[in-house]
């Protein structure tokens, strides 16, 4: 396989193939020097567990001017129809495994890890950064116009970056004729472990269910609801989610808590729960104070104009002055008896190329950010990063969320999964993963009608996969169809409680049936501390089998019915399910959508 790498000017991008090079050997590891134009480069290949990790620096004795670095870069030409494009990672419009066709010609798609097989259990090609990351990496895969994929592994830099006279790149973790289950095992080897405890996380969340609409009393009713509950004892918080503050920006209690925010916290306490609450501590709106008071404090993009993202400004902690608004904010918090601080809309971050500190770049902006407001707090406070992303690396925060919101449709369970199929590896690890609330609410689960956000149904029909925009996927996916069935709440809540990660309710407890509460009972007493999801087959695009420490949960993710299998059982199992096991190998017949819990 040709391999080379490519540097992207301002007005040009220079390609060199290995092929060109000569290596030297520095231990195991083959070493290319060169020299492009007046830079010298150093690019390292190490052998790692059957792969090569892949380094590279550049240096000059003026500005490079370099806006991104692709380390490794290869084409595929030879693709049948039925070979699968891997695309994993936390981005919810691109990690969907896909075959070569449904790929939209030279648009670039960017995640965790790129590669393609022959079928999710068979041997390919993979690609994939090391976290931590200092800037942004991405791994990214093109379909281009004669059918061939061109497969890359860029970093790239900040605005301030194109003056440096050196450049690093992030480490690539680079293997050929592997399977995704193999490789997956061996990159999390490579991820730093936690120096600090990563508990697990449990309680119940407002934002599911009300939403922005939560008062003081919904909470109270959930609070008293909860008490009573079979599983209440293996809850820990009772979290406040987005509606308690009088702005985004303006982070004191609204009209709905004028009870206060500790009056709120000392029921929770009195309840035997912990108080938590939600807070995006960068996502401003204009019609704040801080907005039209500080305009010095915010983001801003190359041209000079400040940062809009998803309807939010966004101020710049590294702003001494905007710090210590933020900090500010925390510590009223604090005082006011929260003791789990849910942290959100951070990610946006991640596309500054320029903050008021100039030789910040973001991953570590977003460190020192989640480091300061633990020391304004204190050591009896918890960080749950929502939208913090764990490529910040370990000793960070103790949990972070890794997919996108959860609502009781079940697109939503499918798009988590694609991000669970990835992010498995950082529980427990570099985190205590979230993937997101233990929602089952539906017609057969909850004593209410169903309520429709909108007031309608979401049955958008998307274009084909090749042709879909972000906007296709997002509407396609979001409160999409129908919500939950049973079964389909059956399904979640038991993906939620193997994954190892967080388990926050997040229905109005007091209207779930006896069949809500048995799915939630159940579900909990599968959770264990990590997951290993398993790729069979004649899995599309999604593993089939996760072995979690308590048991094994096989799902059938097709819309009809279907037979899902798992070879290499070791343990003895016990299950409230028909199934046959032939040797080390279980069989359960699902119907669309359902799960099967396989206990140890």
């Amino acid at each position: 396989m040709e391999i080379g790498f490519k540097l992207y000017y301002k007005d040009r991008a220079e390609y060199i193939a290995r092929s060109d090079l000569q290596a030297t050997m520095d231990g195991n590891a083959a070493v290319y020097k060169t020299t492009v134009g007046e830079a010298c480069v150093v690019w390292r290949f190490e052998p790692y567990e059957g792969g090569q990790l892949i380094s590279f620096s550049i240096s000059a004795e003026k500005p490079l001017g370099i806006r991104r670095i692709d380390s490794a870069v290869f084409t595929v030409d030879s693709l049948e129809k039925t070979d699968r494009i891997v695309l994993l990672g936390r981005d919810k419009n691109n990690n969907e495994t896909r075959y070569p066709s449904e790929l939209m010609e030279e648009r670039e798609y960017r995640v965790n890890c790129v590669g393609k097989v022959s079928d999710l259990q068979a041997p390919g090609i993979l690609v994939a950064g090391v976290v931590p990351f200092c800037d942004i990496y991405v791994s990214t895969a093109c379909r281009k116009t004669d059918g061939s994929v061109v497969f890359s592994a860029a970093t790239e830099f900040t605005e301030e970056q194109l003056l440096a006279c050196s450049l690093r790149t992030e480490q690539v973790y680079l293997r050929e004729n592997v399977t995704v289950n193999d490789f997956l095992t061996a990159y999390r080897k490579l991820l730093p472990k936690s120096a600090f405890d990563m508990p697990k996380l449990t309680g119940w969340n407002s934002w599911d269910y009300y939403l922005d609409k939560v008062t003081s009393e919904d909470v109270a009713e959930n609070v008293a609801a909860l008490k009573d509950m079979p599983f209440a004892k293996e809850l820990d918080y009772i979290v406040i989610d987005d509606g308690w503050q009088k702005g985004w920006g303006d982070w004191k209690e609204n009209e709905k808590f004028s009870c206060g925010l500790s009056a709120v916290a000392n029921n929770i306490r009195e309840a035997g729960f912990i108080p938590g609450i939600w807070m995006a501590p960068l996502g401003v709106k204009e019609d704040t104070e801080v907005f039209a008071l500080h305009p010095e404090w915010f983001c801003k993009n190359l041209d000079g104009e400040l940062l809009f993202d998803m309807d939010l400004y966004y101020l710049d902690p590294t702003h001494p002055e905007a710090e210590a608004f933020i900090l500010d904010c925390y510590r009223y918090q604090y005082e006011s008896g929260y003791r789990l601080f849910k942290m959100d809309y951070v990610s946006p971050l991640l596309k500054v190329k320029r903050f008021y500190d100039k030789e910040a770049t973001p991953y570590r902006v977003l460190s020192k950010l989640v480091s300061r407001v633990k020391e304004c707090t204190g050591p009896d406070a918890v960080i749950l990063g929502c939208s913090l992303p764990p490529e910040c690396g370990a000793d960070i925060a103790p949990s972070m969320r890794i997919g996108v919101d959860i609502h009781n449709y079940f697109p939503h369970v499918v798009w988590i999964a694609q991000s669970l199929s990835w992010s498995w590896m950082y529980n427990n690890k570099i985190t205590r993963i979230d993937a997101d609330f233990m929602v089952v609410r539906g017609e057969e689960t909850s004593n209410e009608p169903l309520i429709w956000p909108g007031g309608e149904r979401n049955d958008f029909l998307p274009p084909p996969r090749h042709l879909q925009t972000d906007q296709d996927c997002l509407r396609s996916h979001w409160m999409h169809g129908n919500q939950f069935t049973a079964i389909e709440a059956e399904t979640w809540a038991n993906l939620v409680a193997i994954s190892g990660g967080n388990i926050f309710l997040s229905d109005r407890m007091s209207v779930l049936n006896d069949r809500g509460i048995s799915i939630i009972r159940n579900a909990m007493a599968i959770a264990g501390d990590e997951v290993h999801p398993v790729y069979q087959s004649d899995d599309q695009r999604l593993p089939s089998a996760w072995q979690g420490d308590k048991a094994l949960l096989l799902i059938n993710w097709e819309d009809v019915p279907r037979k899902v299998s798992f070879s290499g059982l070791k343990r003895p199992i016990t299950s409230d399910k028909p199934y046959v096991l032939e040797g080390d190998t279980i069989t359960a017949l699902l119907l669309p959508h359902e799960s099967f819990v396989a206990k140890f």
